[in-house]
């Protein structure tokens, strides 16, 4: 059986609510414990330090992928090993969106919207086919799943573009959905 790889977008802010933190220790733990190989942003601030210390804390399999320009002591992940360094954040949101099989986006902020949006485009356009799990924790993503609705609602986007997309509200639900796939 091939590893599951999953790209996951989120803060480098850890945000108000501590639930955020709580359920990404969660996510991770879960993930590594499910042998799923995860990437993402190459930080160690934020939400994804805490996927980046939980997956490594259990030996998990986690790869960050940085741009030159954010690759500091203050920012970057300790340990190079695991970690590619790249010119630009295109090139890393690039690099993280082909090198994965589905995506999991978190609590986050404008970088967050950027690669969700541009996966969903590249779906909905089918440059790819991969699945995207919103976890929706203490419904951060709700104003974003009403505005998606009015989208296609007005007739901007179709009900096709919704296919990919998957919302969960915890993260049993969300290892249960990524097993599927």
């Amino acid at each position: 059986m091939n590893t599951k790889i999953i790209t996951i977008f989120c803060g480098s802010k850890l945000g108000k609510n501590p639930i955020y933190k709580k359920e990404a220790e969660k996510v991770a733990k879960l993930l590594a414990s499910q042998g799923i190989s995860v990437i993402y942003g190459g930080g160690k601030i934020g939400i994804m330090g805490i996927l980046y210390k939980y997956i490594n804390k259990i030996n998990g399999k986690i790869t960050g992928i940085i741009p030159e320009s954010l690759n500091t002591s203050k920012i970057s992940q300790s340990n190079k090993k695991n970690l590619i360094v790249v010119k630009s954040l295109q090139k890393r949101k690039s690099l993280m969106i082909k090198k994965a099989d589905m995506f999991l986006v978190l609590p986050g902020g404008l970088g967050t919207l950027d690669e969700l949006f541009e996966v969903m485009t590249l779906n909905q356009l089918n440059i790819y086919n991969k699945p995207i799990f919103i976890y929706n924790i203490a419904n951060y993503w709700k104003n974003l799943n009403l505005l998606l609705k009015h989208m296609n609602k007005e007739g901007f986007l179709y009900k096709n573009d919704f296919k990919k997309i998957l919302w969960v509200n915890n993260s049993e639900e969300l290892i249960r959905e990524i097993n599927k796939f």
